[in-house]
């Protein structure tokens, strides 16, 4: 009797756990897979980021600067044109038919795009003494530019009153000894931005002549680029960090992923993360749920050091590699269990066995 109570005890608890399992998963995996479709083997040298606006892609080349490309047929992309005067461009903006380009050597540089296959530069404003431009960003006719100084490793955040475009004026910039400003995102007053080795950080940049750091989230890798979407910061440092910055005097990090390489870049789409990993190509994160981040594909190529996402179609950006396009698809996963259909077999042998054991007492 005492051996039949344990063996009940037993059945009974896998019962249990099965009904749980049964009402918490829906038994479907899915997957992310990704096929090649075009390329450009050569941007000038140095391919390092690019944005896609409808059909037009918008590529920077450390080497070759400023270039336009037609991607109605991502197989297929079409030249249109390229402006560059030397200098090694880092990091634009696109608003409307401006792009603001923030150059290293070059300082901040302004151009009308409104015709892809004849850029024309409207106005420029130079860094100060050996400055580098590194990042920009545009908000309400203010160019937040990164600027950092080779001989003393000097950061500096400067904000730039761009109303003119032919004629930038700078406002004011913004000090201190640990932020190492790369990227910005600026909305309702509030700067979000990426600070190398010193972290994500919120900026009050109200008023532009007294900006005050609100609160920080350091997770002690190198922070390249973000991603915001509502009040969730999507951090590429090394890793890919997700954090609530719900409460902007106190971010806090819900979860965070690491795909045994370094993080460069990230894009969302929906419930799909992109990472950037450089040799290790770019990997598909399932984000669905913020605290369990999950990988769901894979792709592997060489030195992807920046990501672009537009409708179903990813834009690499490769380096020395050049420029790729690739499709994406999710489907379900082809070694994926139908979980509940088991899980309810198994509860079905449960009671069978159980009964079994009540005709032997």
């Amino acid at each position: 009797m005492k051996k039949q109570s344990k063996v009940f005890f037993i059945v009974s608890l896998l019962v249990v756990v099965s009904f749980i399992s049964f009402t918490q998963v829906d038994g479907i995996a899915y997957e992310v897979s990704f096929e090649e479709i075009g390329s450009i083997e050569s941007t000038g040298g140095d391919t390092f980021m690019c944005e896609v606006y409808d059909d037009l892609a918008i590529i920077i080349d450390m080497h070759g600067g400023l270039l336009t490309y037609n991607v109605s047929n991502p197989a297929n992309p079409v030249y249109l044109d390229t402006f560059f005067d030397g200098g090694i461009p880092h990091d634009f903006f696109v608003k409307d038919d401006l792009l603001y380009l923030a150059d290293h050597h070059q300082g901040l540089e302004i151009y009308n795009i409104s015709n892809p296959s004849n850029l024309v530069k409207l106005g420029q404003i130079a860094d100060a003494g050996d400055g580098e431009t590194d990042g920009v960003f545009v908000c309400d006719n203010i160019a937040y530019t990164a600027e950092w100084h080779d001989s003393t490793w000097d950061w500096k955040m400067v904000l730039i009153n761009v109303t003119d475009p032919t004629s930038p004026e700078k406002i004011s910039e913004y000090v201190d000894g640990d932020n190492e400003f790369t990227r910005f995102y600026v909305e309702n007053g509030i700067c979000y931005t990426a600070c190398l080795t010193s972290g994500f950080k919120i900026l009050n940049v109200t008023n532009p002549n007294s900006i005050v750091e609100i609160g920080s989230f350091v997770s002690g890798g190198y922070v390249y680029e973000f991603e915001m979407r509502n009040e969730i910061a999507f951090v590429a440092d090394g890793r890919l960090s997700i954090i609530n910055t719900t409460d902007l005097s106190n971010p806090f990090e819900i979860s965070n992923y690491y795909p045994n390489h370094a993080v460069f870049d990230v894009q969302l789409q929906e419930d799909l993360a992109f990472i950037a990993m450089n040799e290790r190509g770019i990997q598909a994160i399932n984000i669905s749920l913020l605290d369990e981040p999950e990988k769901l594909g894979e792709f592997r190529t060489d030195d992807v050091i920046g990501i672009e996402l537009s409708d179903d179609v990813l834009y690499l950006s490769m380096h020395e590699f050049g420029f790729m396009m690739l499709n994406y698809t999710i489907a379900e996963a082809t070694d994926s269990v139908d979980q509940p259909g088991v899980l309810f077999v198994f509860t079905i042998l449960s009671l069978v066995t159980m009964i079994a054991l009540f005709k032997k007492k």
